[in-house]
Parts: C-alpha cells; sequence; structure tokens
C-alpha cells in the first residue's frame, strides 16, 4: 500500500510541475459512512451499519491540463462513533466549464482506539459543479479496496461525501 501511494504522489507530482496552478480550496460537507462486517456465520454472514456526519478540510487544485486538473486534499471526518482523515487524490477531467467527473485513490485513517486497520485504501469517484470562481459543489463514494491487518479480512468501510467548496485562486 505504501508503494501505491508513493508512486501516486510521484506521478501526480510529476505532472502537476509542469503545468499552471488553480490554487487552494477549503471544504465542507456531509457524509455517510456505511461499515459491513463479515461475522462468517452462515445464516447471518454480513452486519452492516451506515452513520451520517459531517467533514471539514482542504485541497490544492492543480491544472494538470485544459481538460484534467488534480487536486490532492486532507479532509477530516466525524460520525458518531467513526472519526477518520481521508486523503483523496482526485483527478477530475473536465466535460466543460462548470462540471467535472472525477476519480483515484483515496488514503484514510481511522483515529479511533483500534488495535489494528488503522489504515485504508480506497478507491473514489465522484463528480464537481463549479457554480463560479470560487464556489463550487462536489460528491463523491470512495469504496475500500484494502485495510490493514486482519481488521481488513472481516470489515468494509465505504464513504459517500456530498459538499460544498471556496477555491482561493
Amino acid at each position: 500500500m505504501k508503494k501505491l501511494f508513493i508512486s501516486t504522489v510521484f506521478f501526480a507530482s510529476i505532472i502537476v510541475s509542469t503545468y499552471g496552478q488553480e490554487g487552494f480550496a477549503a471544504k465542507a460537507g456531509f457524509n455517510n459512512v456505511s461499515i459491513s462486517v463479515d461475522t462468517g456465520a452462515n445464516f447471518f454472514g454480513n452486519v452492516s451499519d451506515s452513520e451520517l456526519g459531517f467533514y471539514v478540510g482542504g485541497g490544492y487544485n492543480f491544472e494538470a491540463s485544459e481538460m484534467i486538473d488534480i487536486e490532492p486534499s486532507v479532509l477530516f471526518s466525524v460520525v458518531d462513533d467513526l472519526t477518520s482523515l481521508y486523503v483523496p487524490v482526485m483527478v477530475k477531467y473536465k466535460v466543460s466549464d462548470k462540471f467535472n467527473i472525477q476519480a483515484g485513490p483515496q488514503i484514510n485513517y481511522l483515529l479511533e482506539d483500534l488495535p489494528d486497520g488503522e489504515f485504508g485504501l480506497d478507491i473514489a469517484f465522484g463528480g464537481g459543479y463549479q457554480i463560479d470562481d470560487n464556489w463550487f459543489v462536489e460528491a463523491r463514494y470512495g469504496i475500500q479496496v484494502s485495510r490493514g491487518g486482519n481488521f481488513g479480512d472481516v470489515v468494509d468501510i465505504n464513504t459517500l461525501t456530498a459538499g460544498v467548496g471556496y477555491r482561493f485562486n
């Protein structure tokens, strides 16, 4: 997992170092965290729950080309029983001047006192709408690909986020 993260950051750094930059953004919104636990029982194999919370954070949007932006972010997420830190690196394809579709890896770190499985890797995808030069809205769904240790063998954590942001140009 460390090699994948380092490779992604390295690749993104190479791309963005040769093109223009758009700027920092502050973000906030709602998130829904879905947790599914494989109990191993034949009759009731999975138990799942979903919790609504919020997130705040920021990111930096790099203009890689006329049609593609790359935006790494750091988001602090709070739900009832699960506080996390998310680090998505979204590649945004501009469908038009206002709309974009986005996808990329998302690292998450559980800030709870767990003996195992704090780090996870998701694949996230979604879309965004640029309201004006500064304000935007976006929504994204993250699907867990892996989670550390034995914890990752039995627990899947997926996240839906929807929020608003302000870009400082």
